[in-house]
């Protein structure tokens, strides 16, 4: 997938595809967690890559130079389900009614 905003492209690619420096560091300063998803971003002719590492619950996006150098990280909240609560209104239930014939 490809993904261009404001003139930046952002292609995901296999974890196999970044550089050694990337995971190596991935490996001691993130023991335990997960690489889930790993981009490859292109801007005004410098590239960058965006790892997103998992480990539980916790998730953090990390960015990388393109010489593997680490950049910075965010933690990735996560997102609230949008389900409604189920209604427990049973008030105005009316009780079932049966009829025997």
């Amino acid at each position: 997938m490809v993904v261009v905003v404001n003139a930046q492209t952002k292609v995901e690619i296999k974890k196999a595809d970044l550089p050694k420096a990337i995971t190596d560091n991935i490996a001691k300063d993130y023991a335990g967690y997960d690489i889930q998803n790993a981009f490859k971003m292109a801007k005004d002719n410098q590239n960058t890559f965006e790892v997103i590492v998992t480990k539980g619950a916790d998730k953090e996006k990390l960015e990388y130079s393109a010489a593997g150098a680490f950049i910075k990280k965010e933690a990735i909240k996560a997102v609230a389900s949008n389900k409604p609560a189920a209604k427990q209104n049973e008030k105005n239930q009316k009780p079932t009614e049966q009829k025997n014939k």
